[in-house]
This record gives C-alpha cells, structure tokens and sequence, in this order.
C-alpha cells in the first residue's frame, strides 16, 4: 500500500536497515556510541557533497562550523532547526536589550514561509510558541523576495521580531520553488534563518543540471532534504 507519498526502498537499504536493527545501537550522544556518532558525520557529508552543498555546511576538518545530523522526518528536521534560531534570536536581543526575559522575546518572535509550505512548518511554529506570518506565492506558486521583505518590515514597524524564514523547494502540492536566491538576500539584510526545506526534490541535486534550483543555498543557515522519497532508502531517513 502507498501512502501520500509512496514509501521507495531497496535491497541495499533493507539490508542496511536489517544491519541497523540488528546493532541496535543507541547513538544519541558521542560518548553513548562515539563510532554511530562519527559515521553519521562521514555520511551526512557524503550526502552534502552529493547534492552540491558548499563546504560551509560539511564538517571537514576540527574547526569546520558545518555538518549534519540524521532526523527521523524532515518536519522534525524543520522544528529543530527553528528552535535553534529561536534560540539565536533570543541570545542577540539580550546583547542589544539586555532586561527582558525570555518569555517577553519569544512573545514577540515572527517565522515566515510560503502559503505553500508544508504543515510542518506551523506545527514547528505552534510548538516554539512563535508566531508563523504566511506568504502569498505568486502565480507560479513560489516565493518571492519582497512580499517576504513587505512583511518584515511591516512586522518591524509594530514592534515584533522577525527570525527565522522557511524557503521551500518542491512544495507537497505542486513541487514548485521559492526564490531562494532573492530570499538569501532578505535574510541577510534582517540577519534572519534561513532554513531550507527540500525535503521532496532535494535528492535531484545529485544531478547538476537541477542544482540552478539551488542558487542562493551559501546564504541559507540549514538544509533538509528525504533521502527516503528518491534514494530509494527505508523511512524515515532525513538528512
């Protein structure tokens, strides 16, 4: 039986995932599994050099800043990655107007992401206790970068404090594609998140000639993608 989205896999990705079973391995810290913690470093940065990412978000080296975690589902993927720049966010307004609690700054915290985005990413929203501000899509369904620079702004002048953005690329229902690149630069002037979800076509990067969907990605602050839709990998598998 297919679900929504049907459920690939693959005699190499059974037995990986009979192996992975069979281990039972905990690997939820360094020191609980210090070789499960480094595997999934060397394979979260083959998956990054498969799709094309820039070497900011591999961790290569002792000093590198990037890398990756394995997450059971791209919406638990999307929650952690806004609760990280929550948590960003909070810190910086303390060094500006240091005073307030932190419940008085996530009251006034505001996400972003397009009316297309998956449900996910209001769930993530409801659960950080943040408000989510949605953006209408233009005719092709995507996003742009001044409706989502309108809306800042807008929320800047009534005193709230915009965060984290959400681009998408392959939304659920039509597979369309914010512009990331306009929206990179959004974020950059507001020093927002940018958070990626390509959960849906993020595995066709493999291929270069779908990678001018991601013009843009060296601006963004975290990428999510579903090895387990095109890989052919058991569910659940999020890079």
């Amino acid at each position: 039986m297919h679900a929504y989205f049907p459920a690939l896999n693959s005699f190499p990705s059974l037995l990986g995932d009979m192996l992975a079973d069979a281990i039972n391995c905990l690997g939820f810290t360094w020191a609980s599994s210090p070789a499960c913690t480094e595997l999934e470093i060397i394979v979260m940065n083959w998956l990054g050099k498969m799709i094309g990412l820039p070497d900011e978000f591999l961790n290569l080296t002792s000093s590198s800043r990037g890398g990756g975690v394995v997450q059971t589902t791209a919406s638990e993927a999307t929650l952690v990655c806004l609760l990280a720049g929550r948590t960003r966010a909070i810190q910086r307004f303390h060094e500006k107007c240091p005073g307030y609690q932190d419940a008085e700054i996530n009251a006034r915290l505001v996400a972003y992401c397009s009316d297309q985005a998956h449900s996910s990413v209001e769930k993530a929203a409801l659960i950080g206790l943040v408000r989510m501000r949605y953006i209408e899509a233009d005719q092709n369904l995507s996003m742009q970068g001044q409706p989502l620079r309108d809306a800042i702004e807008d929320d800047i002048r009534q005193g709230l404090v915009p965060f984290w953005v959400c681009a998408t690329l392959g939304t659920t229902g039509a597979c369309s594609f914010d512009n990331l690149e306009e929206i990179g630069g959004v974020c950059r002037e507001h020093n927002l998140w940018l958070h990626v979800d390509a959960a849906y076509a993020g595995s066709a990067f493999i291929c270069p000639e779908f990678r001018t969907w991601l013009k843009g990605i060296e601006r963004a602050d975290s990428i999510a993608f579903n090895p387990s839709k095109w890989m052919m990998i058991h569910f659940d598998a999020t890079a």
